[in-house]
């Protein structure tokens, strides 16, 4: 595991973003009142914790998202803050805030999402025609979540395409909408098992993962986390399998997942390919794991995600 300076900012696209609050709680009892003993707040959303995880590290990053009201406006402060540059377009509907509540004496983390606000055409076409221009200057480019109310399947496949047009790699974290941006060109589809057993029908992840490829002729790679259990890689030089250690003393697993896309995603950007992406699985989802040990999402320690990586064990099965 290492760290290098990429000269190219990542492109980190988040329609979809939130304002994250995360209540603990001693014990929490359904049906009761209960009073948080601690809470804390930040920026919320897939690619906004792809954002964080580069900011981390000091390796630039552009963040392309809706933002609104006034949790936007905090959002747009963490972001300056941290040194993300900001793509935003301004909503007139204000950006949802999430809550994770985590009770303290089981583990359970329940998380409580409101709607999204509507965004308008004249709002999605703004963003798109930046978000586009805006690739070619990419090392690699990461859509990630859920797209709010207002925003078509074709945004998705735009991007892919600008990202093909320009041999830009594309990591796609996301389950809706996806046919047209999967024939258009992407380089990983990096989701988790039950978001494949969602999108393919199909039970088995070594059958669900193999029709994938094999649908999409311009599909190169699909990542595969599935929380302690094996993680999966397909590629069609082969697949393999990912063994995570046990964690001890979970603290926080909200942004796992996004964690394991940024790391994936930055060693794409590096040149990482074939089967060169196997290694750098392993070492996307040993960050993933040391995420989940602290309690802000996918912020984490190197030395911890190292010594994660000892433990992480990976085969090739075909």
């Amino acid at each position: 595991m290492y760290l290098t300076n990429e000269p190219k900012a990542t492109l980190a696209i988040c329609l979809n973003p939130a304002w994250q609050k995360m209540l603990k709680f001693s014990h929490l009892t359904h049906g009761e009142v209960n009073r948080a003993r601690e809470l804390r707040e930040c920026g919320g959303g897939k690619g906004i914790n792809v954002a964080r995880v580069y900011r981390l590290f000091g390796w630039p990053v552009v963040l392309a998202g809706f933002v609104g009201g006034s949790t936007g406006a905090k959002l747009r402060e963490e972001l300056a803050a941290n040194g993300t540059i900001p793509l935003l377009q301004e909503t007139a509907g204000a950006t949802r805030c999430c809550c994770t509540v985590i009770s303290e004496d089981n583990g359970e983390i329940t998380e409580l999402i409101e709607p999204s606000a509507h965004v308008t055409a004249e709002e999605c076409l703004a963003l798109l025609k930046a978000t586009r221009k805006a690739v070619s200057d990419a090392g690699v480019v990461v859509f990630s979540g859920s797209v709010p109310p207002g925003v078509e399947p074709s945004f998705c496949e735009a991007v892919a395409q600008e990202c093909a047009l320009h041999s830009v790699p594309f990591v796609l974290d996301a389950v809706s909408g996806l046919e047209g941006a999967l024939a258009a060109g992407v380089t990983v589809l990096k989701i988790n098992a039950a978001e494949l057993r969602k999108i393919t029908g199909k039970e088995d992840i070594l059958v669900a993962g193999k029709a994938l490829l094999s649908q999409y002729s311009r599909l190169g790679a699909v990542a595969i986390t599935d929380g302690p259990r094996p993680g999966f890689l397909f590629l069609r030089e082969g697949t393999w399998e990912f063994a995570v250690p046990h964690l001890e003393h979970v603290v926080n697993p909200i942004g796992g997942g996004d964690c394991a896309t940024s790391i994936l995603a930055r060693r794409i950007a590096e040149g990482a390919a074939g089967e060169g992406l196997a290694e750098a699985f392993a070492e996307a989802l040993s960050c993933s794991c040391a995420s989940c040990l602290t309690d802000t999402p996918s912020v984490f320690d190197w030395k911890a995600a190292q010594e994660i990586r000892s433990r992480l064990t990976f085969r090739k099965l075909t």
